[in-house]
């Protein structure tokens, strides 16, 4: 993602927006694990950073998907609210992201 500035243009790697959206995911209520949408994901570990999915279209627009299980009792759709709105805000202030699109998808309760 490259950012037009004053005296040149600043490159943001796709793996500095990836860290943001696990630390502003981690700092939500309601998310237990960031789980892997993949067989061998699940199988060998990966690390939870790892398992967001974070892309850039061809419009600009940054695409982020992110695969969690949540705490038992809590409501899955507040967390999920609460989560694209942090992950959202974190993007666009820090990360300069202007336009943003979370995707939460949880595959399971602990």
């Amino acid at each position: 993602m490259v950012i037009k500035m004053e005296h040149g243009d600043l490159e943001i790697n796709l793996k500095v927006l990836k860290k943001l959206a696990y630390i502003a995911t981690r700092e939500s209520y309601g998310p237990v694990n960031i789980a892997s949408e993949s067989f061998f994901g699940k199988l060998f570990g990966e690390k939870e950073e790892e398992r967001i999915k974070v892309e850039e279209l061809d419009n600009g627009k940054i695409v982020v998907d992110l695969y969690l299980e949540v705490e038992y009792g809590v409501k899955v759709s507040e967390v999920a609210k609460n989560i694209i709105e942090n992950v959202s805000h974190v993007l666009k202030t820090i990360g300069g992201c202007e336009d943003v699109e979370v995707n939460v998808h949880v595959i399971g309760i602990r």
